[in-house]
């Protein structure tokens, strides 16, 4: 996987590692929806703009994924999967599409 939003959102998750669970998915969810802002605002259909941030969301979890096989057996594994959980979970609405 080859995209810089991506990357930068692994690596902002990453730097949340050893937080108490609160610092974590508030951390999460705002790395999230920033990163799912910039994929929408790179598009410049308006009709797609939804489909672009789904995109975001998707690229991100497979990223996020993918780094957890990587890392296997460690507890930067275990941390990703906790991020993996909360990029799962529902947004609330205040975060999506703002």
């Amino acid at each position: 996987m080859d995209d810089d939003r991506v990357d930068t959102f692994l690596k902002r998750v990453l730097t949340l590692e050893g937080e108490n669970s609160d610092v974590i998915a508030q951390g999460v969810r705002l790395c999230l929806t920033n990163c799912e802002r910039q994929f929408r605002n790179a598009e410049t259909s308006r009709r797609m703009k939804g489909k672009a941030i789904d995109a975001g969301h998707m690229l991100c979890r497979a990223r996020v994924f993918e780094e957890i096989q990587r890392r296997k057996g460690t507890p930067t594994a275990d941390h990703l999967r906790l991020v993996l959980e909360l990029i799962d979970r529902p947004a609330h609405p205040q975060f999506k599409d703002k």
